[in-house]
């Protein structure tokens, strides 16, 4: 995607949506070893049945605005923002391992005080949702997750080895920082080039254009293209399912059909592995149905029990 230049992508989505009109509000969360509160903001829309949303860390909020029109009708949707994209409010420690995320997670259902809801988690909050229904399972009611990825692909792997962890962090914080729009643009990895809007990159660059902001997200980048970053989710997964247990909610492993850094492969190994859980293939997709396959996905999304 980074191919593309900013003049060759429409200026608005295709299609509307209702996302920026929906108030953005804040919440101040207390979480586990941490010394200071973390800020939140987020959006909200709908009523019925509560739905928590949460982006992986490469994104948004932003990334669920088509699935707004098709499920507000019937469930609340909550849509946090889970990095702060001015640097000010930053989680403390800048820890964003699964189970810190899902201890943000697990701190927002208790602020908001959601009944057991449905948890729809993309990439790395995926990860942080198989650690929320492991530990605290009482507080949701099922959980989808989108484009999991349970290795790193052996391209990034190298690109990580040949760059260094310390130097990538520096080099990606200094180009980011000058460049924010065109930062925002490498992140993002569509299937069909046509679903890109400049409105959607102006959004993404706000997490470049301050120099805590790069810092920040150069940190998160390096931190999740390191292999142990998956590890201590799926040693816990295999040691409650090696005891005997059942995995404890429903659950619904969706992958894209062409997908490069969580590729179908990943969703079938976890399949065998999970008892119980469903596999589903979102077609035309790289990664993130929720866009490419909005009306498909929520579908999935309001079958999930």
């Amino acid at each position: 995607m980074a191919r593309l230049r900013l003049e060759q992508i429409r200026e608005l989505p295709s299609e509307e949506h209702p996302f920026f009109l929906l108030p953005e509000r804040q919440m101040v969360l207390n979480l586990p070893e941490s010394q200071k509160p973390l800020k939140l903001s987020y959006r909200e829309a709908g009523s019925g049945r509560p739905v928590l949303l949460l982006h992986g860390l490469w994104t948004s909020a932003y990334t669920f605005r088509s699935l707004i029109q098709p499920l507000s009708g019937r469930c609340r949707l909550i849509m946090p923002e889970l990095v702060d994209p001015l640097g000010e409010s930053l989680m403390p420690d800048l820890d964003y391992r699964p189970r810190r995320l899902a201890d943000l997670a697990l701190a927002v259902i208790q602020a908001l005080k959601l009944e057991k809801p449905l948890v729809v988690a993309h990439a790395e909050s995926a990860l942080a949702g198989i650690w929320l229904a492991l530990k605290n399972p009482q507080h949701m009611s099922a959980l989808v997750t989108l484009g999991m990825s349970i290795q790193l692909p052996v391209w990034l792997k190298f690109k990580r080895w040949l760059v260094g962890p310390e130097r990538i962090m520096e080099k990606w914080a200094n180009r980011a920082f000058q460049k924010p729009q065109m930062a925002a643009l490498g992140m993002i990895d569509y299937a069909d080039p046509a679903v890109i809007c400049r409105q959607e990159i102006r959004l993404l660059s706000r997490y470049w254009s301050t120099w805590p902001g790069a810092k920040t997200m150069a940190t998160i980048l390096s931190d999740t293209l390191n292999s142990s970053y998956r590890q201590e989710v799926l040693r816990a997964l295999s040691e409650h399912l090696q005891s005997g247990k059942e995995f404890p909610v429903p659950l619904k492993l969706i992958y894209g059909d062409s997908d490069r850094r969580a590729p179908v492969e990943h969703g079938r190994r976890l399949n065998r592995l999970i008892p119980g859980s469903e596999l589903l293939i979102a077609e035309s997709s790289a990664g993130m149905m929720q866009v490419e396959r909005p009306e498909w996905l929520a579908g999935v999304i309001e079958s999930a029990s």
